[in-house]
């Protein structure tokens, strides 16, 4: 296997000491970075060239990538419209390299950081974002970590650094199927519209209830892509409606680049009685 290939297979980057301990001696890591051109960082960082630059710059001083830079490398939901041009990077707080070129974070890390990581664990990019991002978009990004399998309970009981990391610890559940969910259940919220989520109903689950017999059911950005699945959503709304509930569609766009349309609709229905 060629270094490229080995650091492939472990996420584009790597520690020294790993690969030794791996059977890498000294001698054939020196020949294989100059034969294939891979930098070292600070004497114990090894990465591929092409890893996004907020990698080489944590290499650089000594940091992790955190916040919105880690935010696609945990695969959590990317707000749309999400500016990630300028690398965040943790650092010890008594450190003492400062970066130009990237968003220095010094507070106290949530749980202890691997030495061989340049990838803040998950927990620490969740406290970052929660004071680097609007509150509406933090709340979707740590409802997705929730659906990678951070559970709630465990999030509540972690010693939070922030008053807005300990509220949304509170606020996240499993029920948000996405950062759609997530964003209309929050902004719900905001407009004083109380809405319960993952009712089964007619032997389906809808997105939301509100009221007694007003349901919203949230279309995802690729749902036109399964024609079956779609047949079936449109057949449940059949059902739902004869058995006397109101149905609102939405969609991605709708959701999340037309909110005041989806308010309007709403609070119309509440006002023709029809939440029930």
């Amino acid at each position: 296997m060629t270094l490229r290939q080995e650091l492939a297979a472990r996420g584009g980057w790597c520690h020294r000491s790993q690969l030794i301990e791996a059977g890498w001696s000294r001698e054939r890591l020196l020949k294989a970075r100059r034969l294939e051109g891979i930098p070292l960082l600070r004497r114990h960082w090894l990465l591929l060239p092409e890893m996004p630059p907020a990698f080489h710059e944590a290499a650089r001083v000594g940091g992790v990538v955190t916040c919105v830079s880690a935010i696609a490398p945990h695969e959590l939901w990317i707000p749309p419209g999400l500016v990630t041009d300028q690398a965040h990077i943790a650092v010890a707080s008594h450190a003492a390299d400062r970066s130009a070129a990237a968003v220095t974070h010094r507070s106290r890390p949530v749980v202890t950081r691997p030495t061989t990581a340049l990838l803040d664990p998950l927990e620490n990019v969740l406290a970052h974002i929660a004071v680097c991002l609007p509150a509406e978009e933090a709340f979707a990004v740590w409802e997705s970590a929730v659906r990678s399998g951070l559970r709630p309970e465990y999030l509540r009981s972690l010693n939070w650094t922030s008053l807005r990391a300990r509220q949304l610890a509170a606020s996240v559940t499993t029920l948000s199927d996405s950062g759609v969910e997530s964003t209309f259940v929050w902004r719900c919220r905001r407009a004083g519209i109380s809405v319960v989520q993952q009712v089964r109903i007619a032997g389906h689950r809808v997105d939301a209830l509100i009221g007694r017999r007003l349901v919203v059911q949230l279309d995802g950005f690729a749902f036109h892509s399964d024609a079956v699945q779609r047949r079936r959503d449109i057949r449940h709304d059949r059902e739902l409606t004869a058995l006397g509930y109101t149905v609102l569609r939405f969609d991605y766009h709708d959701v999340m680049h037309d909110w005041p349309s989806v308010e309007r609709a709403i609070r119309r229905a509440i006002a023709l009685g029809q939440a029930g």
